[in-house]
């Protein structure tokens, strides 16, 4: 993982140099005649982003990556089911449908958090192929460098008990760096004197001028708290009061349950 982490912090380092500069006052305005940067600074300025345009960006998020956990969830399971014994294998059946649906959402949110912003420069100085790819490679930086920070604790818990084996399957990696990540930011956003402005500085600034209204990043931000919850509950709380083992243990070949 050191090689594709090098890579991680380079791109991410670039994306947060290219970034503000979306937002410079020198962007070009739009071609059907947007005001220039120092008038888009009134707040009398009508919002550049259409109302819809972020819950919309939000939907299609979600959907793309609650369809990518839908189809990475069969092989998983498949490879699961054979290390549980079959009152086990029920109850993880239903958490885990659970899990995989906080994961997903996720993602999502965590990927509209760090998509907006381009989004939103992308109205003000029109949309680019470049610009259109470096969100993307923003979005894959963010979410590869967490999922990264979710596997080394993975590998470090490992060590400290090398009695469990830890899942190391690539969806629970993903979904897990997303949540941690993602209720750190949230966290951030929620904290008095914080906020959008404080988090994001002067982009953040462009971004409460160019929407119409940032309701739709605090409901990414709850859905963040919301799936982390549903997901820590879903793998470890329900099946520890139920007498199994938390379903992030990938295998245990003890007895650890009834076959009732």
């Amino acid at each position: 993982m050191g090689r594709w982490g090098v890579a991680i912090w380079r791109v991410s380092v670039l994306t947060v140099l290219a970034a503000p500069e979306l937002f410079a006052p020198g962007a070009p305005a739009l071609a059907a005649g947007r005001a220039s940067y120092a008038l888009a600074l009134d707040p009398s300025t009508p919002s550049v982003v259409p109302g819809y345009v972020p819950f919309a960006l939000l939907l299609v998020l979600e959907g793309a990556a609650v369809l990518a956990s839908v189809l990475a969830r069969r092989r998983a399971d498949a490879s699961d089911a054979l290390l549980l014994c079959s009152r086990c294998a029920r109850l993880h059946k239903r958490t885990e449908a659970f899990a995989r649906g906080a994961d997903a959402v996720a993602v999502g949110a965590l990927a509209f958090l760090v998509a907006l912003p381009f989004v939103a420069a992308g109205y003000e100085s029109g949309f680019t192929f470049p610009s259109t790819m470096l969100a993307t490679s923003a979005v894959a930086a963010v979410l590869a460098a967490a999922a990264e920070a979710d596997f080394l604790a993975r590998a470090a818990a490992a060590r400290l008990w090398p009695r469990f084996t830890w899942s190391a399957e690539p969806a629970r990696i993903i979904g897990g760096g997303a949540r941690w990540l993602g209720v750190i930011l949230a966290l951030y956003l929620f904290e008095p004197g914080a906020g959008l402005v404080a988090l994001f500085g002067g982009v953040g600034k462009r971004l409460v001028l160019d929407l119409a209204s940032t309701w739709t990043i605090t409901a990414a931000a709850a859905i963040l708290v919301i799936a982390a919850i549903v997901a820590l509950s879903a793998r470890w709380l329900v099946p520890l009061v139920f007498g199994s083992l938390p379903t992030a243990l990938a295998a245990c070949r003890q007895p650890h349950g009834t076959s009732e």
